[in-house]
């Protein structure tokens, strides 16, 4: 009996992930009891991986994506406001940028004064002389003086079309002498010559009076805007035919 007891190798009660005991012959090899060891620690990983829990890293970059994600309806919307802000007050900051730029280059160094500008035009019955004065300051358009001469030619028959400038001017310098909109009219004629004179304070001109009695204003509609940039008118003139002159000072020895 004892003989045969001690040749019986020992057995070894393992648990496996079902929680049933398994009995498992261990023998005095240590590869063998490696391999048991092995098993055991191969079960409790399957169990772990094998099961329908989700690791708490993966749920917190979820979380932050979905808080990314969430956001960027917000991120339009912001650009949208900046872009309109950005549209909205594109002209004051061209003529920041246009006034920083003259005054490190010192072009334009002079942007005070009078612009004149001419131009004439012929027909056969008529000779047109337009001379255009712009007082400005920095830049910047303030009052202007538009002097509008018809003369006769030399070869001219028909003397109805200075009668027809010398009415419609004075139909304007009615309108505005009876009401105090900024802007001013004056008229001469003679038997070769109609002059007609606008003058526009830009300051206190109102359009609003313009726009709702423009067949008043017909041939004498204002071009311009107060602040306007004097240069941008310079260019507009020059591309049309007009020759034009400034007469400028600093601003320092206004």
């Amino acid at each position: 009996m004892d003989n045969k007891n001690s040749n019986e190798e020992p057995k070894v009660v393992t648990t496996q992930a079902d929680n049933k005991p398994q009995v498992v012959e261990a023998n005095s090899d240590d590869n063998n009891t490696k391999e048991v060891d092995q098993k055991v620690v191969d079960n409790k990983s399957n169990e772990t991986y094998t099961n329908d829990t989700i690791p708490t890293a993966v749920k917190v970059e979820e979380n932050a994506t979905g808080k990314q994600k969430k956001g960027h309806p917000i991120f339009l919307i912001l650009l949208m406001l900046a872009l309109f802000a950005f549209v909205y007050f594109l002209p004051d900051i061209t003529a920041y940028v246009t006034n920083y730029i003259n005054e490190k280059t010192g072009v334009n160094e002079l942007k005070s004064g009078r612009m004149t500008c001419t131009y004439t035009n012929a027909t056969d019955n008529i000779n047109y002389n337009y001379e255009a004065t712009f007082n400005y300051e920095k830049n910047r358009l303030k009052s202007s003086t538009m002097v509008t001469t018809n003369r006769l030619a030399d070869t001219a028959t028909d003397t109805g079309i200075l009668a027809e400038r010398e009415n419609a001017c004075e139909a304007l310098k009615t309108v505005l002498d009876e009401n105090n909109i900024g802007m001013t009219a004056s008229c001469s004629v003679s038997a070769a010559v109609q002059v007609t004179t606008q003058t526009i304070n830009y300051e206190i001109l109102n359009m609003d009076f313009i726009t709702s009695n423009i067949a008043e204003f017909e041939g004498f509609y204002p071009d311009y805007e107060l602040d306007q940039s004097v240069t941008t008118i310079e260019q507009e003139l020059e591309n049309r035919g007009y020759t034009c002159n400034r007469n400028e000072y600093n601003d320092a020895n206004k």
